[in-house]
């Protein structure tokens, strides 16, 4: 039997991650089931009954083969399913039950070290970014160096935007 795939984009940001969470059950609940994540926005569904599942989303971009087996483990031993993973975030889901918890992690500093875990990988990455931008500057012409600069301020902007919204996101937390 051939499953029916539908592609949808939509964008979200690290911080963001509750606003995915609800847009993927909804999507559940219209028949359409999360397949795989892809860069850039982009998700794959199956198509078939429409179900009430809870999607659930962890950062881990680091692990190991033998720690993410036993990491695994632990969320499928608690019912969850592991749907894949894009650039560290990890997709879980498993169908609502009302008598039992519906998050991977019940307690605010797990969430913490989640969001850590996301602003240690945002500060690590932009320096790499910058490197590569500035090895190649004495090979363009300079109406390209000037662009050049412009996308790293452009991006630079960005990455300071997404650091103070996930030190936002972890003081929010902390307030619980």
């Amino acid at each position: 039997m051939i499953q029916e795939i539908a592609h949808k984009s939509k964008w979200f940001w690290p911080w963001q991650d509750d606003k995915e969470e609800t847009w993927l059950e909804q999507m559940s609940k219209q028949g359409l089931h999360l397949k795989q994540v892809k860069i850039w926005g982009g998700y794959d569904f199956i198509k078939a009954a429409p179900k009430d599942y809870i999607y659930r989303l962890d950062f881990r971009d680091s692990l190991k083969q033998k720690d993410k087996e036993a990491y695994l483990h632990l969320f499928t031993d608690l019912g969850w399913e592991h749907i894949g993973e894009m650039n560290g975030w990890q997709y879980f889901r498993r169908e609502s039950q009302s008598e039992e918890t519906q998050e991977l992690f019940t307690d605010a500093d797990s969430k913490i070290q989640k969001y850590r875990r996301i602003l240690t990988w945002v500060g690590l990455s932009y320096p790499s970014y910058l490197v590569i931008f500035v090895a190649l500057w004495s090979s363009y012409p300079e109406w390209a160096m000037w662009l050049t600069i412009a996308i790293i301020l452009l991006t630079s902007t960005i990455w300071l935007l997404m650091s103070v919204k996930l030190w936002q996101r972890i003081n929010q937390l902390k307030a619980l």
